[in-house]
């Protein structure tokens, strides 16, 4: 296990001294998967869908801030949406404007959160995103989680459903279709409420003193999720395949130690507890101390044979620094 820390340890260092570089290419990588990920699942204007397009928005957005793909996204999405119908255009555009004016205008760092919980649900990990967010955020990241997974659906529903979208009788009669299947998808508020618990429980457990608190909170959100989708499914009649969720929901407890690992990392073994008073209060507190490993440098001996002229003898010197 000390190799996993000092692992980790050596990751931090290199990210303090090039993490500028690191984040634009992060920034690159993760805008290009998002508009890439669009293409592939509402693809229907053909230009907007070449993978030029793609990389060139990805570049572009690299030099701007992380809210930035999501603006890009976003109007990438109304387009795709005008293959389909102008008036369903018009209500993504609409609900995406609402998003941006009443939250991401507030909190533009959470765009991060709303783009994520699409590509998770691509990857048949969504568990993954609203543990996480409990564990490093807090009870507000519910908003750009829900926003993310209204945007799933929206495009699911366009993916898999064009058809019978396409066949309704005017402009407005598949706006109407669209919004139906939409928002009153059982489904989709099921996963809501599961997610909205999630992120209270794991928050409010990993806030406790005891000890493992971060490890319960984990199991504690993969578990809420896996019985609030099975009890809905069963109380609203929806069909869900439980072995992807169950598979997904082990995957995502995996990547949430991960991050656990890298945020925060203790002793258990070595907790003290501490007791001190003011004029008004007495105090008792409970310290853990972070786990820190030390990374391991290797020193670099260097030999030189020096052979005297004149006696002709041998001498070895050895020289740490590698200097004669």
């Amino acid at each position: 296990m000390s190799k996993v820390f000092e692992f980790r340890e050596y990751l931090k260092r290199v990210y303090g001294l090039y993490s500028k570089y690191i984040d634009k290419g992060f920034q690159f990588v993760f805008g290009l998967a998002v508009f890439m990920i669009l293409n592939d699942e509402i693809g229907f204007v053909e230009l907007a869908a070449r993978p030029l397009v793609a990389l060139v928005l990805a570049v572009v957005c690299t030099f701007l801030p992380m809210s930035a793909i999501a603006v890009a996204a976003g109007l990438m999405m109304v387009v795709q949406m005008m293959g389909v119908s102008i008036g369903i255009a018009m209500v993504v555009a609409a609900i995406l404007v609402v998003m941006t004016a009443f939250y991401l205008r507030f909190s533009p760092k959470t765009s991060l959160v709303i783009l994520l919980v699409p590509i998770a649900f691509i990857l048949k990990i969504p568990y993954a995103v609203p543990i996480v967010c409990g564990l490093v955020g807090s009870p507000a990241y519910i908003v750009p989680i829900l926003c993310g997974t209204l945007i799933y659906y929206m495009m699911n529903y366009i993916a898999a459903g064009i058809t019978v979208v396409k066949g309704a009788d005017g402009m407005l009669g598949q706006v109407t279709v669209f919004m139906e299947k939409v928002f009153q998808d059982r489904g989709m508020w099921i996963v809501a409420a599961a997610f909205t618990l999630c992120i209270l429980l794991v928050y409010t457990v990993r806030k406790q003193a005891f000890d493992h608190a971060w490890e319960t909170a984990i199991v504690s959100g993969a578990i809420i999720n896996i019985i609030v989708i099975v009890v809905g499914d069963i109380a609203f009649d929806v069909t869900t395949s439980y072995f992807p969720m169950v598979a997904g929901s082990i995957v995502s407890v995996l990547l949430a130690l991960i991050i656990q690992l890298f945020v925060f990392s203790v002793d258990y073994s070595r907790s003290e507890y501490l007791q001190f008073e003011d004029d008004e209060y007495c105090y008792y507190v409970k310290a853990v101390p972070k786990i820190s490993v030390p990374v391991s440098r290797k020193t670099v001996k260097k030999i030189n044979v020096r052979q005297d002229d004149e006696t002709g003898e041998v001498e070895i010197v050895r020289d740490e620094k590698g200097e004669k």
